[in-house]
């Protein structure tokens, strides 16, 4: 049987998180007094405080195991990026990618073939994070294998996108562009999936070439892609990008913008990487304290 009785609400940070009561039993004969509530008053705001404290705990290390998570996810995703770029005697290379978050969907690669061919390839994934990052990982394996099976562009996309349609998962797709570059002969041949078309600069004139053959890849099957030859001569150079390089806006909501990339891809007089470097500080001026939206990928290549 209930006697005498005090309850009062556990608060932390203006918020109930409980309820804390103590009871004397009716054949006690006890009951509380005006001093017992302002001590058991005092006892609820620590034990709040204390409670409140602990979960605080409990989320902040929480927090930092998945920080830790995501910092190894991020290093493993760049595990799978090129660690350096092709050395050749007749080009230079240079690419750069920067994730909006931890880890991107964002990819670029660089693929050996016999007789001084390379196969260099520039994807955006749908979407940002983690699920991005894993699709991303499992599609370069794909460009690997499937290239070395047959290196012509048009059938490189044609089968990856008929793998991603195979395991589309859901309604994820990607857009890729894919050259084969015959380093001895300075042919490019060039298979555009729904990307955005590669810039040529050439005399400094910019020409957009490479325009999109198709749909993105992953949407639907059976599409035949087709591609494009060029003939690059000494002192071309060739930029290719994701959305991420032009659709930047700064605070009144304006876009970075394909006039002026081209306009700074045109009047570029440094090498490869250091245009990339300077591409990059002229989007951070840009945007200014805007945060980064989009993952940002460049990948560019000069004739000597």
């Amino acid at each position: 049987m209930t006697g005498s009785i005090l309850c009062s609400p556990l608060k932390a940070k203006g918020k109930i998180i409980g309820v804390c009561q103590v009871i004397h039993g009716k054949n006690k004969g006890r009951v509380f007094q005006k001093s017992d509530l302002e001590l058991f008053l005092l006892l609820c705001d620590s034990a709040a405080l204390a409670i409140h404290t602990a979960r605080m705990h409990l989320v902040l290390m929480e927090n930092q195991r998945m920080e830790k998570d995501m910092e190894f996810a991020q290093s493993v995703q760049e595990s799978f990026l090129p660690t350096s770029t092709p050395q050749h005697a007749h080009f230079t290379f240079a690419a750069q990618t920067h994730a909006a978050q931890v880890v991107g969907g964002d990819y670029y690669d660089f693929i050996s073939f016999e007789n001084d061919m390379l196969g260099i390839v520039l994807g955006d994934v749908s979407g940002k994070g983690v699920p991005a990052a894993l699709q991303m990982a499992r599609l370069m394996s794909d460009f690997r294998y499937i290239s070395q099976l047959d290196s012509e562009p048009e059938k490189v996309l044609t089968q990856i996108n008929n793998t991603l349609c195979e395991r589309s998962y859901r309604g994820m797709f990607t857009t890729a562009v894919f050259c084969l570059l015959d380093m001895k002969t300075r042919k490019l041949s060039v298979a555009n999936g729904g990307h955005l078309s590669l810039l040529l600069k050439r005399d400094n004139s910019i020409q957009e070439i490479g325009s999109a053959s198709g749909t993105p890849l992953g949407i639907l099957p059976n599409m035949q892609y087709s591609q494009e030859e060029f003939s690059l001569k000494s002192g071309d150079e060739i930029l290719i990008f994701t959305d991420g390089v032009t659709e930047p806006k700064n605070k009144q909501q304006e876009e970075f913008g394909t006039d002026r990339l081209k306009n700074l891809f045109s009047n570029n007089t440094v090498s490869p990487e250091e245009f990339l470097q300077n591409l990059e500080t002229s989007i951070k001026q840009f945007i200014g304290d805007a945060p980064q939206f989009d993952d940002l990928t460049s990948l560019t290549f000069k004739a000597l």
